[in-house]
């Protein structure tokens, strides 16, 4: 005899009474629905390379919903990092002399 476990979810009305309609026209439990047709989700992940990890890439992929583009800069040149050096060394000797 196959060892079983209770287990109790919670789920919408409506996918309940579509299980027990399900579980009724194929002459079988309720449990043995719901049991059916959770090996066959799960062993149907395991053929198709897990579905669920392929669900997060795809959500990974989806982050930005509106579809937009992100602008690229260059990076800054030799000169222009040597400028900003200088302001903000200027703006540190400001502040020393403040104190």
């Amino acid at each position: 005899m196959t060892e079983t476990a209770n287990l109790t979810i919670k789920l919408p009305l409506e996918l309940k009474e579509r299980l027990k309609a399900l579980a009724a026209s194929n002459s079988v439990s309720m449990s043995a629905e719901i049991s059916a047709r959770l090996a066959q989700s799960l062993d149907g992940d395991s053929k198709e390379g897990t579905t669920v990890s392929k669900r997060k890439e795809h959500a990974a992929a989806d982050v930005d919903n509106q579809h937009t583009e992100e602008i690229t800069e260059l990076p800054f040149t030799t000169g222009e990092v040597k400028k900003l050096r200088a302001l903000l060394s200027g703006a540190n000797k400001k502040k020393s002399k403040k104190k």
